[in-house]
């Protein structure tokens, strides 16, 4: 009898966890509205990079960061002949830095990215736009 209980114990404790695994996490939902910032996925890969590319929602569009120094490039690509790159900051934020200080991370507005400097922790607004002299890239500081 004790061994019937014990295996019906077993039996459901893995189904219960089997439906949990099953679940998509909040936290990994593509486009999830917390906090007002878009978790598409993890841009932070463990080998560090130079370089960067983060998508946007508008298709065939991507930002490319500069990671070291923060400087962003707007990157579209195209079946035909419309593939470019364009400026979107004027200058970078730092003349040097180390390989992965800068990240961007999406909001909710499809033309707005936050940029953090990982090391300081200053934060910038970054608006892009289809047209180049649209773009910027602002500080968001402090309140004193």
């Amino acid at each position: 009898m004790i061994k019937i209980i014990l295996i019906i114990c077993l039996f459901l404790s893995l189904t219960t966890k089997a439906q949990i695994m099953g679940e998509v996490s909040p936290i990994i939902k593509p486009f999830s509205v917390e906090n007002e910032l878009v978790r598409v996925s993890n841009y932070q890969s463990p080998t560090p990079a130079k370089y960067r590319l983060y998508p946007t929602k508008t298709p065939s569009t991507f930002l490319r960061l500069n990671t070291t120094n923060g400087f962003i490039d707007v990157v579209q690509y195209s079946n035909d002949n419309n593939r470019m790159i364009y400026v979107l900051s004027n200058r970078p934020i730092l003349d040097s830095g180390t390989i992965d200080r800068f990240t961007l991370y999406p909001t909710l507005n499809n033309w707005i990215f936050l940029l953090l400097d990982q090391f300081e922790g200053n934060t910038y607004q970054v608006g892009w736009s289809k047209d180049p002299e649209k773009s910027y890239v602002l500080q968001i500081r402090k309140e004193e």
